[in-house]
């Protein structure tokens, strides 16, 4: 197994755990718990457990060939912005949940940053 293949997975993992307690447990999140807020939260939980199916889903494929980079460039924009939001609101007091995730989004952004920008596998061993 490889580092690729082994990050892949613990981030899916990662991402799984957040969309699970976002969904199920939203009020956890929010303090006010305002029905529309609530809402919202659970639907970024459904977007996490979407993008934990996707990475779980070519966790042993090439992600720089043509099917895995769908995945990471969609896992890239979602992660990148998602980290660019949560660093905007960091001057507000932040519970443990909110550290949580954004853990999981900015360490996600990153990795998936790399493996979006670098050459793939396959263009290697072309060039060589």
């Amino acid at each position: 197994m490889t580092f690729i293949s082994l990050f892949v997975r613990l981030h899916a993992a990662m991402l799984l755990a957040c969309g699970i307690l976002l969904l199920f447990s939203p009020d956890a999140l929010l303090d006010d718990g305002s029905a529309p807020a609530l809402l919202l939260v659970q639907l970024l939980g459904a977007a996490f457990l979407g993008f934990a199916a996707a990475s779980w889903t070519v966790r042993d494929a090439v992600l720089g060939g043509i099917y895995g980079r769908a995945v990471v460039i969609g896992l890239q924009t979602f992660l990148f912005v998602a980290t660019m939001v949560l660093l905007r609101g960091i001057s507000e007091p932040m519970s443990r949940v909110l550290w949580f995730v954004s853990a999981v989004v900015a360490v996600g952004a990153i990795f998936y940053s790399i493996l979006a920008f670098r050459p793939s596998l396959l263009q290697r061993r072309d060039t060589n």
